[in-house]
């Protein structure tokens, strides 16, 4: 005879009226973070850390020893076997915390710096193209996220790209296109003015104004008894 009882039991105490577990609807929403991990491929140290931390495997190709505190690499740390993918849980001796302790996390490329322009990381006098990298990706946050905090992971490889953003305020995300491009080729024009005064001196001549009369009037005037003098300037009136 099949039991069931058990678990209508539990099912019940689960979502009982006084069970928080099904009372509770809040959203939760996983996060990220990152860690320093050291793999270690080489078959002497693999099988020293295998004994050094009990790990009862007989085929490990690869060890991946994960910094799970963010304190350095020792006890209260994980460490994951290939290719079985088992994790243990590693209590390190004086000679094996000796090793771990030359481990130093350092980037290929590292920048920590504050937070300016794209255009300061971006400037030529650098050199440097990661620099060019930082730039266009701080052009892209800053164009399309008015938040401040936010964490981005990029990362290509032969089978395709991988990009994740969290920690970022979803409210503060807006698209904006980006600027049009800029041409290859320029034309510019340039309007150029010339100005030329040429002066011409002739000593010892004679200089003469010349006057155009476009319209010429002609006046009749009667002097007393009947005197009709006519003519269109002063002599034909008699004056000097």
């Amino acid at each position: 005879m099949t039991r069931t009882t058990p678990l209508a039991l539990v099912l019940f105490l689960l979502c009982g009226p006084w069970s928080t577990f099904c009372q509770t609807k809040k959203e939760i929403s996983a996060d990220k973070i990152t860690v320093p991990i050291v793999s270690v491929e080489d078959r002497q140290l693999i099988d020293f850390f295998m004994f050094e931390f009990f790990i009862p495997e007989t085929l490990v190709t690869r060890m991946d020893i994960i910094d799970a505190t963010g304190n350095g690499f020792g006890e209260d740390d994980l460490v994951k076997t290939y290719p079985s993918e088992a994790i243990y849980f590693p209590v390190p001796s004086d000679s094996a915390q000796q090793i771990m302790n030359s481990w130093k996390f350092k980037a290929n490329f590292q920048i920590v710096t504050q937070d300016r322009p794209p255009e300061e990381f971006e400037n030529i006098a650098t050199n440097r193209a990661e620099n060019g990298i930082l730039g266009s990706i701080l052009r892209g946050v800053n164009r399309n996220y008015q938040g401040k905090n936010i964490s981005i992971r990029f990362e290509r490889d032969t089978n395709g790209v991988t990009f994740e953003m969290w920690n970022f305020d979803r409210q503060a995300l807006k698209y904006v296109p980006p600027p049009p491009p800029v041409p290859d080729s320029v034309l510019t024009y340039d309007l150029v003015h010339v100005i030329r005064s040429d002066t011409l001196i002739k000593a010892d001549t004679t200089m003469y104004d010349l006057i155009y009369i476009y319209k010429m009037v002609s006046d009749t005037l009667i002097l007393g008894e009947g005197i009709k003098v006519g003519g269109t300037g002063p002599q034909a009136l008699g004056w000097q």
